[in-house]
């Protein structure tokens, strides 16, 4: 996507299952979309998601997708733009987590206090390098049990000065069907910080601030900004959580809402 002329407008999406369709069904909702972006030279586009950067970008040059104007990966704990055919690195978002003194090993920490409590959670393999965060899975028992282990898991990471963020997995990315994702981060981070920082960063009127998502993990973000909402695919729980609903799924929900912006404004 061409980086914008001048930023007036900002729009973040997560990835899995509201940017990128894992059945592959929506090709021509995508260009539609690229379109739309490519003609609104005031607006930055991008992607605030739990994968790593190898995923999404493996993703993306699969389908011949282009690349959006900035991806935040790993649970927003690293951010990365798009310019002109080149990646550039935030080095600065990364001084705001590295200024906390937070290490990997103070969730390595929570990890084996839970363990030590017979809350035992799977390490996601894909995630395991990543230099910020770390990602579980939780296997569901009853939901009272759960309900009582989430309070402990949230309750240890407040301890460490961590975030948390407990969703249900969904099946169509390849999560089994019977977990939970727990992810850990920096208080710093996360998807609704990396957006707050991307709104000082250029300087954006929060009336001009747009976001996107399908699931629990997504409602911090999408309460982060004045535009928030969930592609009608969103997950059931989801749902309950987050009253703002696109009419359509996917990339045809965020084209739907944006192109009504536009509309309401005279674009």
């Amino acid at each position: 996507m061409l980086f914008p002329e001048s930023i007036r407008t900002l729009v973040c999406s997560d990835f899995d299952e509201t940017y990128f369709a894992h059945d592959r069904n929506h090709a021509q909702d995508v260009k539609a979309l690229t379109t739309y972006l490519n003609k609104e030279r005031h607006m930055l586009f991008g992607i605030v998601s739990a994968s790593t950067l190898d995923m999404i970008k493996g993703c993306l040059d699969e389908m011949k997708m282009e690349y959006p104007h900035f991806i935040a990966c790993n649970s927003g704990t690293e951010l990365y733009y798009y310019k002109d055919g080149v990646e550039i690195y935030d080095q600065a978002y990364e001084l705001m987590m590295l200024r906390q003194g937070f290490t990997k090993m103070t969730i390595l920490d929570v990890e084996k206090a839970l363990a030590a409590h017979d809350i035992q959670l799977m390490v996601q393999e894909p995630f395991i390098h990543a230099p910020f965060s770390r990602n579980y899975y939780y296997r569901e028992t009853t939901p009272q049990e759960d309900e009582r282990r989430f309070r402990q898991i949230r309750a240890a990471a407040e301890e460490q000065r961590l975030i948390v963020n407990i969703s249900k997995c969904n099946p169509l990315i390849g999560d089994p069907a019977d977990c939970y994702d727990v992810d850990f981060f920096p208080a710093s981070a996360g998807k609704d910080a990396v957006v707050r920082y991307l709104i000082g960063k250029y300087d954006i009127d929060f009336d001009e601030t747009y976001a996107f998502g399908d699931s629990g993990n997504d409602i911090k973000m999408l309460n982060a900004v004045k535009h928030g909402y969930l592609v009608s695919n969103a997950t059931a729980e989801a749902k309950k959580r987050h009253l703002k609903h696109a009419d359509f799924p996917y990339n045809k929900g965020i084209l739907s809402i944006l192109e009504a912006r536009s509309e309401s404004n005279g674009y």
